[in-house]
């Protein structure tokens, strides 16, 4: 254990001598967050904006529509016309949704229409209003088809739905709930190929102690090779959950993000993620020849396997060929877990993704192995 501390110091005193290292490891988790979070957030909510709503054609649809956005937003109100465009104007309100005349009509034709929004601030604030009256008019146009079907009168079936325990304001925030779920679905897979990337640093650093010759004098001293790998694996697997822990704390604490899923169990998810990382790294270290081979190697394996798993691009979104090829990623199985987590699955409902990933750590280490006990420039010094 001594001689397994005295690796990590070493190695945490060249960490912190490298600025530029201890940037990455602090700031790519962060900036991931960043991204995807200004890249979403405009899209994510109104809350916090003050809207005025104005119903200038007053009906069983348009009432309930005002209804639903009050309780979606506290900061919602109901104005009239003249009253609404002076707040507007003087930016006591951010935006004005406006049913205007034949709007009810439209809206029980199943055809919405005459509906406005109105706003001084510029396309972001109107695509968020708009994308909520969207959303609204699309749970509007489901509530008036279920109705029908049951025969009963709109009013009344809207009153038992509300009086029921299925709250009307999360079934008209499911569109920015998934676009949260999805904004984390992108952090967390960006994360991955960046963990991939920390922990080939280990890889790297053997290989750049053999050639400078630092690797066999230390294999020299009484310092088995076997503890100089272990040592190193375990110090690399400290800084990769260390960049893990600094973003699910980002993420939690200072972006206020709710993935969905319980924290903990992103934790575990990618601390396995985080082992394999560490093996495949060992696995490129002893299989290539040099530095520069592995740091290439690395590139072009850590950035095409994350855009093929759906880390980085959706997977819904590729054609079903790809898709295939998106299932021997060993990032696809942790972010297909993530999902079904966030769809309310358990722990038995994931177990496949667990064992899928312990497979492909076992698979690097035998692999690492392997190639250490064929390396004869080692054996001289076991």
């Amino acid at each position: 254990m001594q001689q397994v501390g005295w690796i990590f110091r070493h190695n945490l005193k060249s960490l912190t001598q490298s600025k530029a290292k201890l940037l990455m490891i602090i700031g790519l988790p962060i900036l991931s967050i960043l991204i995807y979070f200004l890249s979403y957030g405009a899209q994510s909510t109104t809350a916090g904006l003050k809207i005025g709503l104005v119903n200038e054609d007053p009906g069983a649809y348009t009432t309930q529509m005002v209804t639903w956005m009050k309780a979606d937003n506290k900061e919602a109100q109901s104005v009239s016309l003249s009253d609404g465009n002076k707040k507007l104007t003087s930016g006591s309100l951010d935006a004005l949704v406006i049913f205007e005349k034949g709007s009810e009509k439209s809206i029980e034709a199943l055809d919405p229409q005459d509906i406005t929004v109105k706003s001084i601030q510029g396309d972001t604030v109107n695509k968020t209003v708009k994308a909520t009256v969207n959303a609204s008019l699309t749970n509007m146009m489901t509530m008036m088809k279920a109705s029908q079907n049951s025969g009963q009168d709109f009013s009344k079936y809207a009153s038992t739905f509300d009086q029921s325990k299925i709250s009307v304001t999360q079934k008209t925030t499911s569109t920015q709930q998934d676009v949260v779920l999805m904004m984390s679905m992108q952090i967390l897979g960006f994360l991955c190929m960046m963990l991939l990337y920390a922990a080939g640093n280990l890889g790297e650093l053997i290989l750049q102690e053999k050639e400078d010759g630092t690797f066999y004098r230390l294999m020299s001293t009484p310092l088995s090779s076997k503890v100089y790998l272990f040592g190193n694996a375990l110090f690399s697997l400290a800084v990769v959950v260390t960049e893990i822990l600094i973003c699910l704390v980002a993420m939690r604490f200072a972006f206020g993000i709710d993935p969905g899923v319980s924290y903990f169990a992103l934790f575990g998810i990618l601390f396995i993620f985080a082992i394999m990382a560490v093996l495949l790294s060992l696995a490129l270290g002893f299989t290539a020849t040099s530095r520069k081979s592995v740091s290439g190697l690395q590139m072009i394996l850590f950035t095409l396997t994350s855009l093929l798993s759906g880390a980085l691009i959706p997977v819904a979104i590729m054609p079903s060929f790809m898709q295939k090829i998106a299932e021997f990623m060993p990032q696809y199985w942790v972010m297909d877990a993530i999902t079904t987590l966030q769809q309310n699955g358990n722990l038995a409902s994931i177990s496949l993704n667990i064992a899928i990933l312990l497979g492909y750590a076992l698979l690097f280490f035998c692999i690492a192995s392997y190639k250490f006990t064929k390396n004869t420039r080692v054996h001289s010094f076991v």
